[in-house]
């Protein structure tokens, strides 16, 4: 990624970014992200391809960096050393808080992208990305009976599914249930 997702950004490279991302999930509600190109992106977003280049490498940049800023956003103690179990309890406030807060525009996009998809396959590798940064957090000095990774990857999977479970088979979970999952199939 051309841009950090943690940094403080300029007012100018704020209105930037926000332009880039809205108009891609403008795009991403009427089309498949596969289907979407950088000029399409420059050209509904008015802004000039150098400009774009300048911000990001591609349209798969653009959304990966727009993941994990959201999600550094709703969770920005990724960099705190946590106990396990607090981590466990925060995740699942910043998914609710995401998924309340995004769910009209998630519905329309998941609509539009299909399970198997590129848009599916970027976000759920970035979820991989950030949960990566959250394990080394939460794993350091301990010692597990399984390699982190594994839990940690499994970890990301069970979030993943709450997302598909959400956006693309339309399943309705209430915040408790979420917290009550996590806490089942992760803290013991």
């Amino acid at each position: 990624m051309k841009l950090d997702f943690r940094a403080e950004l300029t007012t100018t490279q704020k209105r930037t970014t926000k332009i880039i991302i809205d108009t891609l999930f403008i795009l991403l509600t009427k089309k498949d992200f596969e289907s979407i190109t950088v000029r399409e992106i420059c050209r509904v977003g008015l802004i000039p391809h150098s400009t774009f280049y300048n911000y990001f490498e591609d349209k798969y940049d653009v959304l990966r960096w727009a993941f994990m800023r959201e999600a550094y956003n709703y969770y920005p103690e990724v960099d705190i050393v946590m106990n396990h179990y607090d981590n466990i309890d925060k995740c699942a406030d910043a998914i609710c808080d995401f998924m309340e807060n995004r769910k009209a525009i998630l519905t329309k996009v998941a609509s539009k992208n299909p399970i198997n998809g590129a848009f599916h396959q970027t976000i759920s590798q970035s979820c991989y990305e950030f949960g990566q940064l959250l394990a080394k957090n939460c794993t350091r000095d301990k010692n597990f009976d399984y390699p982190y990774e594994v839990i940690f990857n499994n970890y990301v999977n069970g979030i993943i599914e709450v997302f598909n479970q959400t956006f693309y088979y339309r399943k309705i979970y209430t915040r408790k249930q979420i917290h009550n999952y996590f806490t089942d199939l992760y803290a013991k």
